[in-house]
Order: structure tokens, then sequence, then C-alpha cells
């Protein structure tokens, strides 16, 4: 859990690494709300934000009951009625240019929730541009597949016999990448104990899923009067949070590996002190934005790392006083420095 600004870890759970998330993840929202709501006695709202991969039926079920306030994707097949909503019904949203929003109250999981349909025209050239390359592909295999059935028919191929089975089993291979299998229409049929494989696009598929599929992203909340633009920003900030876990995956900052551990206990202690550790160089880099400078957090910690404690040493007698000082700083580092008072670290160490 994290603050929204900033990302600033507030608790956390480790968990075994066997175990699906989706089987964790009710028990570990209500764990953490639970935790949360005891440390702040005026229990502040909270609002868990997961992506659908975390969606099922119990969790759901739990989130809804129990007034755990949610944000969640949701999978356009859950509700394809809200699909068939008329353009007109989008509304702008002035914070979000080229996004547009289709807000809706439908019963789900025992109570009424908010669904938010958002539109994003980079999101619809992203997936247009990945359904072309893929339709590209797809097409070339089926060919491929095609000819190579047409040349057992004309007695050309020698080896093992294709069978219906076999070549099913590769047509699903070929039709994996999402939309194909609805994009192109496949028939396939046995003639002198051989199969025969005839294919087409769907144009009418196709058009469809240019008209109401692409492009847009289902969210649910039990927020009823959240306007659209904050729910969906709020699901946008999930990309932050999973940037923190990419912090911890530095290679050189903030790394999670190696640990040297094998018991759960010392593996729950090294998580700690490593989430300590993101900790402090997040609220570093706070106090580093809100004094106006804009730098990442690993840039930051590029920077302060360059700054080295020397220590002069003075042969007894010399009349020199032996300390420990900075070494010299670039104007940036000086900035930083003053900003997070190193210099005064220094003094009282």
């Amino acid at each position: 859990m994290v603050t929204r600004d900033f990302q600033i870890p507030l608790l956390h759970r480790t968990y075994e690494g066997n175990i699906p998330d989706v089987k964790l993840f009710p028990q570990i929202s209500a764990d953490l709300i639970t935790r949360y709501s005891y440390i702040t006695s005026d229990t502040p709202e909270a609002t868990l934000v997961f992506d659908k991969g975390n969606v099922s039926e119990d969790a759901m079920e739990y989130l809804a009951v129990s007034g755990v306030h949610f944000v969640a994707a949701l999978s356009a097949n859950r509700l394809p009625e809200v699909l068939e909503a008329p353009h007109d019904r989008y509304h702008d949203i002035p914070t979000m240019p080229g996004t547009k929003a289709f807000p809706t109250v439908v019963p789900l999981w025992g109570k009424h929730l908010q669904v938010v349909v958002s539109y994003t025209e980079s999101f619809f050239t992203q997936q247009l541009s990945g359904i072309t390359h893929h339709m590209v592909t797809c097409k070339k295999k089926l060919f491929d597949l095609q000819q190579r059935l047409a040349q057992w028919h004309k007695g050309k191929s020698r080896g093992k016999r294709p069978t219906l089975n076999g070549v099913q089993s590769e047509l699903k291979k070929i039709l994996a990448p999402q939309f194909m299998s609805s994009i192109f229409s496949v028939e396939l049929r046995n003639q002198n104990n051989l199969p025969v494989l005839t294919y087409s696009v769907n144009h009418s598929a196709l058009e469809n899923l240019t008209e109401y599929r692409l492009g847009k992203t289902f969210l649910i909340t039990d927020h009823l009067t959240w306007p659209s633009a904050h729910i969906i920003q709020a699901y946008r900030n999930l990309s932050n949070i999973e940037e923190t876990f990419k912090k911890m995956k530095n290679v050189r900052f903030l790394r999670w590996q190696p640990a040297h551990h094998w018991t759960d206990q010392k593996l729950r202690v090294h998580a700690f002190y490593c989430v300590l550790a993101l900790l402090v160089a997040s609220l570093a880099h706070k106090e580093v934005r809100q004094a106006g400078i804009e730098i990442s957090l690993p840039s930051l910690l590029k920077e302060l790392s360059a700054i080295r404690q020397i220590a002069l040493l003075y042969p007894p007698g010399s009349g020199a006083k032996s300390h420990i000082t900075l070494s010299r700083m670039s104007p940036r580092q000086k900035k930083l420095a003053e900003i997070l008072q190193i210099q005064a670290l220094i003094s009282e160490g």
C-alpha cells in the first residue's frame, strides 16, 4: 500500500510466490485494509486499485459487501451490453485529451456499482496496430498450412499424414493472438480422408471490433458519486504503483536480489529492509521534488551516490585538525545536499 503522490510505501505483505495472486488477493487486501484502519483511528478513505487479473467472484463479492472501496478493470465480456452504447453517449474528459467516457450503474455482486467505459485514441491506435500485425502473421500461417494440405491432396507430400485433430490443434495456435479467432472465418472438413482448409477475413467482425471494442477499458467501482475522470485517473495511477516494484528490481539501487536466505522468517526480514530502503529513498525524492527539482528516483540516487565522505587525517604535531568533509560536488549535487541537509548529518556524525 502506497501513497498516491510519490508512491511512498505505507504497508506491505510478503507471501509465497507459488500461489496465484487471484487466490491470495481477497485475504491480502483485507489484511492491508484492516491494518490501515487500525493505524489510522479516524479511518481515512482508502481505495484498492487492481487489474482484471485479480478479479474473481470470491474477491469481488467480498469487496462489494465489506465496504472496502475499489477501482478495478473488468473484462469486456462480463457486460457485453455496455459495448452497444452509441458513441454519442460518451463525453469528453477535458483534463485527459483524446479520452472519452461512458458511465453507467449496473447491479453486480449483490450491489449497485458504477461502470465507466473509457475510450482513448492512443489505446485505439495501439490495439489496431497490434491487430494489423497479427492479421498479417496469421494470414501467412493459414496460407502456408492450406498449401501444405493441398500438396497432400496432389500426392506430392510424404511423411506422417495430417489429421483433422492435428490441423485443429495447429489452427488453435495460429489463431491464439487476441481477436484473431473472431476476425478469421475458418472451415475445416475431411475430403478423401485428408483435411481441407478454407479461410477468409470476417469483415463484419472486424468492423464490429473496430466500432465497439478497440480503445476501450472497462472500469468498475463502488464509488457511485465519483466523476469518470476521477475513476480513470485512479486506475491509471496503477502504473505508478507497478513502477514501485520496478524500482525494487533496479540492479544498482534498492534491489531485492540477491536474497541469501532460505527460511520464511528471514525472507520477511529481507523484504522489510528492502521496503524500508524504498521508504527512505521515496521520502528523499518527495523532499527534492517539492523543492522544485524535477528528477526521477533512480537519477536522484545516482547523484547522491556520487557524493562521498572524505576523512582528512593529519599527523600529530602538524597543527592541523583531522576532520570529515564531503567530496567536490556539481552544482546540482550541492543543491540536493542542501535540500536533504547532508552536510548537517555529517557534522552531527
